[in-house]
């Protein structure tokens, strides 16, 4: 199976309705929709690619880990030690070696799988440190603990929808971003770049807004899939991402009806 790799959206009709509707100065909630209806097939592909469900394996399988006696072991597997505990930098850093050996060890990475590493990587950045003590540097245990906290039905949905508007966000800036900068200047939809910047912001709060439809469902599919039915693999992740990725298209589209 090959790498899944974005870049074909640009060429696309649907690509191209979004570009009108830049130039035709529509509301944010239509564009975000446009947007996310666009990418779409892209985002679901990502589902298939290597690279994106080792990231999303990652997502739903570290907090279980985290409480589980053979965590060493988890941690060995992918590459890390202990040592990679120390820190939530640590953590980080030693997650991010995991996902870029996997990438190695496939021959290549994929543009799917670098926007979901990042994704997590920050969700579990700013998602640990609210669980985490601020006045001193946490200790390996805590770190361990603050993980497992992710392992409950609530715990998992935050941490999903998190990742997944991260991940959504990402996924149309990637596209968006190219496109913007042919409407600023004068004389187009955005005069300045700080209009730009502003577009682009209000685009990451209404995408973390739409994410909360993920969250209502995620810890559900946690509680039943792992703790009910224990028939947690990788097909049962994938059907996850793909149903989220569809869940969230819909969700656009129904907040751009209510605007």
């Amino acid at each position: 199976m090959g790498h899944i790799r974005l870049g074909t959206l640009p060429r696309s009709k649907k690509w191209r309705e979004v570009v009108a509707l830049l130039e035709a100065e529509a509301p944010l909630e239509r564009i975000a929709e446009a947007s996310a209806d666009a990418s779409e097939r892209d985002l679901s592909r990502a589902s298939a690619d290597p690279q994106f469900q080792f990231v999303a394996n990652l997502l739903v399988t570290l907090p279980l880990e985290a409480r589980s006696p053979r965590f060493s072991d988890f941690l060995d597997r992918l590459g890390m030690d202990g040592g990679d505990l120390t820190s939530v930098t640590g953590l980080l850093s030693g997650l991010s070696r995991a996902i870029d050996g996997q990438a190695f060890d496939l021959g290549q990475g994929s543009d799917a799988g670098e926007l979901a590493k990042s994704a997590l990587l920050e969700s579990l950045s700013v998602q640990l440190k609210d669980r985490l003590p601020s006045l001193f540097e946490p200790t390996p245990r805590e770190i361990r603990q603050a993980l497992a906290g992710f392992s409950s039905g609530q715990g998992f949905a935050v941490l999903a929808r998190d990742f997944f508007a991260r991940l959504t966000y990402r996924s149309l800036d990637y596209y968006l971003s190219r496109e913007l900068a042919n409407h600023t200047g004068p004389g187009r939809r955005f005069t300045s770049d700080a209009q730009r910047t502003a577009f682009q912001e209000a685009l990451r709060q209404h995408t973390f807004e739409t994410s909360r439809i993920v969250q209502e469902f995620a810890g559900g599919w946690y509680g039943k899939t792992v703790w009910r039915d224990q028939d947690l693999d990788q097909a049962a992740i994938n059907r996850f991402t793909r149903y989220a990725f569809t869940k969230l298209r819909k969700e656009f589209g129904r907040r751009r009806a209510a605007a």
